[in-house]
This record gives structure tokens, C-alpha cells and sequence, in this order.
């Protein structure tokens, strides 16, 4: 693997973050419940959604190969791009 190259495992994790967080905006997004315990399991479901994501967050910004990264903005954005071109293929 070239200096430049994004790793694969960090391009999943990136696709997984947008999906966790993708998740977490749907959730949010869901007219409340006037039943206390449909309420209850919404915010459990919305609550273990966020802590998945935070998760995936901790995992993604821990990875080694940032520390090999002179330019994070500039890395994150092919890291980003990587990550786009798997949907788009």
C-alpha cells in the first residue's frame, strides 16, 4: 500500500458512520408517540442508534493511519471520496 492510499478498513468505517448516522436522523425524525411505552422503545432504539454511531466515530478517528497524515482536512477528503466512489460503483 502506497503513503497515500486510504486503507480499506477505514473507508468502511467512513460508509458505516453515514449509514449509523443516516439511522440516527430517521429515528430522530419520528412523530412521538403519545403511548409512554411505544415512547420508551422509540427513545431505547434512538439511544442504542447514537451509541452505535458513537462507536463507529471513536473507531474512525482512532485509526493509525491518521497519524501518517500530514494534511488531515486533505486526508479526510480522499478518505471521503473513497468512500463515495464505493456507492457510485
Amino acid at each position: 500500500m502506497a503513503d497515500d492510499d486510504v486503507p480499506d478498513d477505514l473507508v468502511q468505517l467512513k460508509r458505516s458512520f453515514w449509514a449509523a448516522d443516516k439511522q440516527c436522523a430517521e429515528l430522530a425524525d419520528r412523530p412521538d408517540s403519545t403511548d409512554p411505552e411505544v415512547q420508551a422503545a422509540m427513545n431505547a432504539e434512538l439511544s442504542a442508534a447514537r451509541a452505535e454511531r458513537s462507536r463507529i466515530t471513536t473507531g474512525l478517528y482512532a485509526h493509525p493511519w491518521w497519524a501518517t497524515q500530514a494534511n488531515r482536512y486533505q486526508a479526510d477528503q480522499r478518505v471521503n471520496a473513497a468512500a463515495r466512489a464505493l456507492d457510485s460503483a
